[in-house]
């Protein structure tokens, strides 16, 4: 009698490693860094455009992180503005109420 086997197949799971990917890119980009000798133009060119990519992205991240902070500021100030008119009316509403209990009956 025949005993069956393990039945096998060929799966190979699909695996993103975002950190291997940058890893990858930064070795990438080193290698293509030391192609070029350092004192030549091409290296300079290189580090002045990603100097200036980098301070674009820090540019970029301060105007949204300040924008970001003056619209909570806008926010906060306009809660305060309807939260005392909301007190100013009830105050008024409340004025009315005793003033209109404090009345002598019409008879």
């Amino acid at each position: 009698m025949k005993v069956n086997s393990h039945k096998r197949y060929g799966y190979q799971p699909r695996y993103y490693d975002e950190r291997k990917e940058r890893l990858k890119a930064m070795i990438a980009q080193h290698e293509e860094d030391n192609k070029f000798e350092k004192d030549s133009a091409e290296y300079r060119a290189k580090i002045k455009q990603r100097m200036e990519v980098s301070w674009n992205l820090n540019t970029a991240h301060a105007t949204q992180s300040r924008s970001a902070n003056i619209r909570l500021i806008v926010i906060l100030i306009a809660l305060v503005a309807v939260t005392y008119f909301i007190f100013d009316y009830v105050d008024m509403f409340s004025a009315d109420i005793t003033s209109i209990d404090n009345q002598e009956p019409i008879r």
